[in-house]
């Protein structure tokens, strides 16, 4: 028999375990590909099929590749609790408290680490990695999104990052552009800042027509994402080195007074409404522009299913001068991801599981579903591969770009408790049961008494892994 393997024989499930095992010096052999190397370690890692929780909508699109994994592993993923992405997160922080071992994985928001970690729930991944041979191959600073005081604790199947689009057909009407020059003594452009983007925004407002300018989301759970990219391109860090909250200042009072004014160009029924609500609304033309979830573009141009098909840019998200330097911060949150749980007698057949899923290979398939776009680009091969290209066409630079300016929210224990005091003041500030100065001092003095429920020490050390994830630029290359 030839020692010689080729990767398409592998992925395809072409070798029997009987074949791969008779191979001389296994660790050597499995060099050629990503996939091969995560196989051979696989292979050595006892147990039985995998339990995870995840929600079945982004599991339909990774299903596909767990046969090929089974049959050269000899085993995969067993079953799936069908939880959505957004209750996970409480579901895992339950499993944590009883340490249970139920689940083998939990796919679910990245930015929970911290917590889910101070918990005890999840196994660090660098080990299995090591093993494997594997690196996450991930776009600017994004794979510290996985990663906590020097530990990776997820493998990211999905990008989720906001980027900007706006409706490039209103934009292109010559009327519009000589009655905004007219009105405004500059030409219109994509753009660059907070305020350009309003203004904007507020000459295409037409509620008459059907038309509700904005396609942001104001609602509690949601809202608070756009709150984070005005306070960070402002400069703004919500914590001092002594965990003080440093909400209530010039930068803070900054991203309150952009949010609250997007409310002019707003649906009145905005504060309601989710990406249920929204996402028809964008895909139909009833907005003018929005920062969104990049999965949204597969949406928008596939025609098909959307209105909208190819009259949308997209590009960079607006950014702030307001810190005396231009700034762009865009926000990834959720992060889905897989994390591994630590009692799990499976868990280091779950972090090669993971890692399957991850491969350039694979995650261009996984990504590049254009029926089921629930994972967004992250991978640096994803921006050259063609069948991406095919789901994400036009907004794909724009989603590269996003990417090299990611922030995260909260990264710390508490995450949860934090976001939830900030919605909530943010949110009731919206539809005039708060007033605005009252936003940022209310909400710090809710985290004081989180800082000190979870300890001021632990958070402290934290702060480092927090830092960590933000961006290395301001504007991308």
């Amino acid at each position: 028999m030839s020692n010689k393997i080729s990767r398409r024989s592998v992925v395809n499930g072409g070798l029997t375990m009987a074949a791969l095992s008779s191979l001389p010096m296994p660790r050597m052999a499995f060099a050629a590909s990503e996939e091969e190397g995560i196989i051979a370690a696989a292979k050595s890692a006892g147990g039985t099929d995998l339990k995870g929780m995840i929600w079945s909508n982004y599991y339909v699109a990774m299903k596909p590749t767990v046969p090929a994994f089974k049959q050269a592993t000899g085993y995969g993923v067993g079953s799936i609790q069908d939880i959505s992405v957004f209750s996970i997160p409480q579901r895992a922080m339950a499993e944590a408290i009883t340490r249970s071992p139920e689940f083998d994985f939990f796919h679910l928001d990245s930015n929970m680490i911290p917590s889910l970690a101070s918990a005890g729930l999840l196994e660090p991944l660098d080990k299995y990695m090591d093993k494997a041979g594997f690196k996450l191959n991930a776009v600017g600073n994004f794979g510290n999104f996985m990663k906590y005081k020097g530990n990776t604790y997820g493998i990211v199947t999905d990008g989720n990052v906001h980027v900007h689009m706006c409706r490039k057909d209103m934009m292109e009407n010559p009327e519009e552009q000589k009655g905004f020059e007219d009105k405004h003594g500059k030409k219109m452009a994509y753009p660059e800042t907070w305020e350009d983007d309003q203004r904007l925004m507020e000459w295409f407002h037409r509620p008459d027509k059907g038309i509700w300018s904005s396609g942001n989301l104001r609602n509690r759970p949601n809202g608070v994402t756009w709150w984070y990219m005005y306070f960070y391109s402002a400069g703004g860090f919500p914590f001092d080195d002594d965990m003080n909250p440093t909400l209530n200042t010039p930068a803070g009072n900054y991203a309150v007074e952009t949010y609250l004014n997007m409310k002019k160009v707003s649906h009145p029924e905005a504060p309601g409404w989710g990406t249920p609500q929204m996402i028809p609304r964008i895909a139909s033309g009833k907005i003018y522009s929005c920062q969104y979830w990049d999965g949204a573009i597969g949406l928008n141009e596939n025609p098909k299913k959307s209105k909208t098909a190819g009259k949308y840019t997209y590009g960079l998200i607006p950014g702030s001068d307001f810190s005396g330097k231009r700034m762009h911060r865009s926000i990834s949150s959720p992060v889905a991801a897989i994390l591994v749980n630590r009692y799990s007698k499976n868990k280091e057949r779950a972090a090669y599981m993971a890692m399957w899923w991850a491969t350039q290979k694979n995650s261009e398939t996984i990504v590049g579903d254009n029926v089921n776009t629930f994972h967004d680009p992250w991978h640096v091969a994803h921006f050259k591969s063609d069948k991406v290209y095919q789901t994400y066409k036009a907004g794909l630079p724009a989603i590269n770009s996003c990417l090299q300016v990611a922030s995260p929210p909260i990264y710390l224990t508490g995450l949860l408790e934090f976001q939830d005091q900030l919605a909530k003041n943010l949110s009731e500030a919206y539809v005039g049961q708060r007033k605005a100065k009252d936003v940022l001092p209310e909400t710090e003095k809710a985290w004081k008494k989180i800082v000190r429920k979870i300890g001021k020490k632990k958070l402290k050390a934290e702060l480092a892994s927090y830092k960590a994830l933000f961006p290395k630029v301001n504007v991308p290359g």
